[in-house]
Parts: structure tokens; C-alpha cells; sequence
């Protein structure tokens, strides 16, 4: 549809196919490779944001209201971001890492992190679901769209105390990561370094939203990591009629018990108009476009109920986690295709941000 209508650009990248390196330590398969999670794209000439998506999740209703993300810290943990994108040029970047080649100043080799980033918080004409948001960006993935288990893992760590200064006051409140590996069950049990930061950040009452994966039907059976992980909110992807994206991966849901069943909620995935580095524009399909749009709408959330934040008197513990999952799930919209209550694919449906903001506020 945004191709027809503002003209394609046939130059686009293949990023559909992501292969996992897998790595034998005695005798157990553990994952040291991850990837972002697009099924496909293509650049487009110029274009405005996809206003559906924003509508679907609620988040034109709550920024209606005057919840924007304002006085909320939001980490990307992705390829960086093109602060000089016409649609992030007014974006607040209050913290920059990169742990893949160490520069100081924010860039993009790639582009999917500017992606992600105008989604939650661009500014005309991707105008995003949370545009004042405090941005913690950091760079793990590589201009392949690769990293680690502990690259990531260091990611997670670096947003729980950007300063360093070991008091985590400057904490993120949400870490947003559009990105996963293949976790086998042994991995999970043994534990990795994604694993240990995720408990870690949780235990701080840090929100975490990651992507499903972009398997599909032919994938391992279950969500990447660290989606997989129980602290962490897992998102599907779903299109504009509310069905499941074809490559949105299933949940495996053996000894998960509610609220954590994977993945929790799905939100608008396929063909969603976003920046892309070097001032480009692109639509796109993926659980990473879905991820942003829910990292958005509790950032925003987070703006409403601000007493859920780690510097207000309900928050700053894994309380917040397991409160703002369970209201998730209770508030979640199911969608015409899903099983009930849980579903594999769509998780316990289609977030509501305005739903979940008054949910969460009867509770504070």
C-alpha cells in the first residue's frame, strides 16, 4: 500500500534470512550469535508513519491525553541510530554506547536501529507513539545486524547505570530490543550472560519488551531470546486486520505458567513505515516493528503512571514486572483468529495501551 502510493525504491536489502552460530561448550550447545528480527523491507521515496499502528495499540488515544513518554528513560539496544535523520533530529539521546566499534558519537551502520528508534520516538513525519522520551542508545549489532549473548548481555548492564557510577539512580525504565538468538532449553537451564542481565534488571523493576522472532512456520518452535526469558515481555507481530504476521515465531509454552507464557502480546508488525538511516524511509514487516510499538506504549504508559517508575514509590523492584505483565495480560485485546485465554502466536492478544494505563492506575 505505502509503496503504491509514494514509490518503491527495488534497491532494498534481503534481510530475511539470519543464520545462527551456534557454539559447543563440553558438550552443551549454547547460543553466541543474534540478530535483528526484520522478515522483509523495502526503502520508500518519502513517507508519513503508519497511523493505524499507532491507533490499534491505543497510543493515539494516550498521547491524546498528553502522555508522550515525557520523564521517561528508554533504552534501544540495537544498531545504533542517525541522530540526523529529519525524523530524530529533535530526539532526546541522553546516553550512547557502542560495544561494537567503540566510537563516541551516536551512528548507524545499518539502519535498523533508526528504524526502531523513529517508531518510538521520531518526530515528523514518523512522528513516534512515545516522541519525548529520555533515549539510551546502544549500539551491539554489527552492520550485518549480528552480535552476541554477552554483547548483548554488557548492553543490558551499561542501561541499568550509564554513568557508572554503581548507585544504577540513571537506570533505564524500559529496554527495548528488537533483536534474539536461538535459545535451546539446556542454554536456558545452564544460564547465559543475557540471562543473568535480564534477572538483574528485572530484580531493579525494569521493563524489558523483545521480539518473538521472525521463524514462522518453519522455526524451532519457540520465540528467540531473550524474549524466551519469563522476566521479559515477548512480542508477535500482527498486521492491519489484526491477524498474525506468517512469520511471527510460537510460542513453546511447556512449564510457562501465566503471566509468562510466550509471547505475551502482539502489536501492528507488517508493513509499518519507518526512518532508515541516511535520511530514507522504509516499510517493513517483523516482530521489531511490533517490539517498538509496545516499548512506545509502556514508555508512555510509564508518563501516566509515573509511580511505577524506579524513582516513584511503587516501583524499583521486580513488583513492577510481574504487575505490569499481569495487567497485560488481563487488558490485552484477543484477536478474532486467537485462542483464548493464551494463544502461541498471539500471546494474550493485541495490547491497549489506555486499557493498561487505567488498569495499572487503580493498583498505585
Amino acid at each position: 500500500m505505502a509503496g503504491d502510493e509514494y514509490g518503491t525504491v527495488d534497491d532494498g536489502p534481503d534481510y530475511t534470512k539470519r543464520t545462527t552460530i551456534l557454539y559447543v561448550v563440553a558438550g552443551i550447545i549454547v547460543v553466541v550469535a543474534l540478530w535483528w528480527m526484520f522478515s522483509s523491507m523495502d526503502y520508500v521515496a518519502q513517507a508519513p508513519r503508519s497511523e493505524w499502528a499507532y491507533e490499534m495499540v491505543q497510543l493515539e488515544d494516550a498521547n491524546a491525553e498528553g502522555y508522550t513518554g515525557q520523564d521517561v528513560r528508554l533504552a534501544i539496544i540495537d544498531t545504533g541510530i542517525d541522530p540526523d535523520h529529519p525524523s530524530l533530529e529533535d530526539a532526546n539521546i541522553v546516553e550512547w554506547l557502542d560495544l561494537v566499534n567503540g566510537r563516541t558519537v551516536p551512528y548507524d551502520d545499518d539502519g535498523h536501529g533508526t528504524a526502531m528508534a523513529s517508531i518510538i520516538a521520531g518526530n515528523d513525519p514518523i512522528k513516534g507513539g512515545a516522541e519525548d522520551v529520555d533515549l539510551i542508545i546502544v549500539k551491539v549489532l554489527d552492520d550485518m545486524g549480528e552480535s552476541t549473548d554477552s554483547m548483548v548481555a554488557d548492553g543490558i548492564m551499561f542501561c541499568l547505570d550509564p554513568n557508572g557510577d554503581g548507585e544504577y539512580s540513571d537506570r533505564a525504565d524500559v529496554i527495548s530490543m528488537s533483536l534474539g538468538g536461538h535459545m535451546s532449553y539446556i542454554g536456558a537451564i545452564i544460564g547465559t550472560d543475557t540471562k543473568a542481565a535480564v534477572e538483574m534488571a528485572a530484580s531493579f523493576g525494569v521493563l524489558m519488551v523483545a521480539a518473538a522472532g521472525n521463524d514462522g512456520e518453519s522455526d524451532d518452535g519457540d520465540v528467540a531470546s531473550p524474549g524466551w526469558f519469563p522476566d521479559v515481555i515477548c512480542v508477535g507481530a500482527v498486521d492491519e486486520d489484526g491477524t498474525i504476521g506468517g512469520f511471527s515465531s510460537r510460542g513453546r509454552n511447556i512449564f510457562k505458567v501465566d503471566p509468562n507464557k510466550k509471547p505475551e502480546v502482539v502489536a501492528p508488525g507488517v508493513g509499518v513505515i519507518s526512518a532508515w538511516k541516511n535520511e530514507r524511509y522504509v516499510t517493513a514487516s517483523g516482530t521489531s516493528q511490533a517490539t517498538a510499538l509496545v516499548s512506545a506504549c509502556l514508555a508512555v504508559m510509564l508518563s501516566a503512571v509515573p509511580e511505577l517508575k524506579h524513582t516513584g514509590p511503587s516501583g524499583g523492584t521486580d513488583d513492577v514486572v510481574a504487575l505490569v505483565k499481569t495487567k497485560l495480560m488481563e487488558t490485552s485485546m484477543p484477536q478474532a483468529e486467537q485462542d483464548t485465554p493464551h494463544d502461541n502466536y498471539y500471546g494474550y492478544g493485541l495490547i491497549q495501551t489506555m486499557d493498561l494505563i487505567d488498569a495499572l492506575k487503580a493498583e498505585v
